[in-house]
């Protein structure tokens, strides 16, 4: 698997094109050789649509950020016409032999690339897999800090990522036999188990502050480090797991994005506890984790109902399983659409219905170079039709 990631870098750096043009010239290369000649509005439109798939404020914040110029398509278009790549005839843009060939090399690095990452990390299967291989890393990081520090405390939450690593090698093998609803049950009563000791724990832990009897974290500079890196993975797997969970309908990683999502909370709880710790109070995870555990429980009897109706053949909703930073995500890409709709009434009048069937065709059925390999679109689950009235409302809204 890895074998044939290297070899894919190593061919891309080796490339003489890759020092030579910018990542915005293999974009314009490659959507003339899939597409044909293009005038220079049709390649703004793409790269418009390339660059909306991030919302337009994130693509210009990360720009800034790595001191990058915005993507200039007429600048873009110069820079591969003096280097003999395309050429202008009857006002579109079509690439020469030398382009062609630059634009072919790129186009298969970019489906190789693609394909990849498609087999080995955007399919359930693969995430399954990969959630076991991190849980397993922070299992054997925990035990291991655990037993050289001597914290009880990192070695009873190695064991409890240990616990997490069978659970998921339970889902993964659960989907490769096509029985993955027995993986979210697992899940499901995982997640009450942590649920139900985190709040056992945590009552435990204030009843012993009450009577004085509570003892001192050990190592808690320790115990920050390592749960803080916990944390950051717990982060990734949400995001992870719930974004192919959704893309592929998989209740079972949509279960244990939940159950990060909840690892996550489990992590800055131990985090607080032990910054707190060091200036000698003790009870404030313990407060923070009851409410923690009543959240766990309240999750896993959500998704518990999900599997009854999921075992009774009825169709789960996945729109409501929202992740991390989603809505964020959601509101700027929506704010690329209503930028569209203005950006084409300025060109021409179009009514509702001609301009929902336009940003269907645009943001669903449109070749994006890169965007289109990996199967990639902000548009995917929007219905243009449903909801262009909230998109026009929210555009009237920030006008006034």
């Amino acid at each position: 698997m890895f074998d044939e990631l290297r070899e894919m870098i190593k061919k891309w750096k080796e490339s003489p094109h890759v020092k030579e043009h910018s990542d915005e010239s293999r974009f314009v290369l490659i959507a003339l050789l899939k597409e044909g000649p293009l005038t220079l509005k049709e390649l703004e439109e793409k790269s418009f649509l390339f660059v909306s798939q991030f919302g337009l404020e994130n693509y210009r914040h990360t720009a800034s950020r790595h001191h990058r110029e915005e993507f200039n398509i007429t600048t873009e278009i110069d820079r591969l016409m003096k280097d003999n790549m395309i050429v202008q005839t009857h006002e579109k843009y079509e690439l020469t032999n030398k382009g062609k060939k630059m634009a072919v090399e790129s186009a298969e690095m970019i489906e190789k690339g693609a394909q990849w990452i498609k087999k080995n990390v955007l399919n359930p299967s693969a995430a399954a897999r990969n959630t076991v291989i991190a849980d397993f890393f922070l299992a054997v990081m925990k035990l291991v800090v655990g037993l050289i520090s001597g914290s009880v405390g990192l070695l009873a939450d190695g064991a409890d990522a240990a616990v997490d690593t069978v659970s998921a090698s339970i889902v993964w093998v659960g989907m490769k036999m096509k029985r993955e609803l027995i993986g979210t049950m697992v899940i499901i009563a995982m997640m009450g188990v942590t649920g139900v000791s985190i709040g056992y724990e945590s009552v435990t832990k204030i009843i012993d502050v009450i009577y004085g009897t509570v003892e001192p974290m050990s190592k808690p500079y320790l115990v920050i480090g390592v749960e803080g890196i916990a944390l950051l993975v717990a982060v990734f797997l949400c995001l992870y797991q719930g974004f192919v969970g959704k893309k592929y309908g998989s209740l079972a990683l949509i279960s244990q994005s939940i159950d990060s999502k909840n690892h996550i909370y489990v992590a800055a709880v131990v985090i607080v506890g032990a910054v707190f710790s060091i200036f000698g109070i003790y009870f404030v995870d313990a407060v923070i984790g009851v409410y923690i555990s009543f959240k766990i429980l309240k999750d896993g009897f959500g998704l518990s109902k999900e599997v009854i109706s999921s075992a009774r053949g009825e169709k789960i909703d996945f729109s409501k399983f929202e992740l991390l930073f989603e809505k964020r995500w959601r509101m700027s890409t929506h704010d690329s659409f209503r930028f569209w709709v203005l950006y084409t009434l300025r060109e021409c009048s179009l009514e509702k219905n001609e301009l929902t069937t336009e940003l269907e065709k645009t943001f669903k059925h449109t070749y994006i170079p890169i965007l289109s390999e990996f199967e990639f679109t902000a548009a995917e689950g929007f219905d243009f039709e449903e909801g262009f009235d909230r998109l026009v409302q929210r555009f009237w809204m920030r006008i006034w």
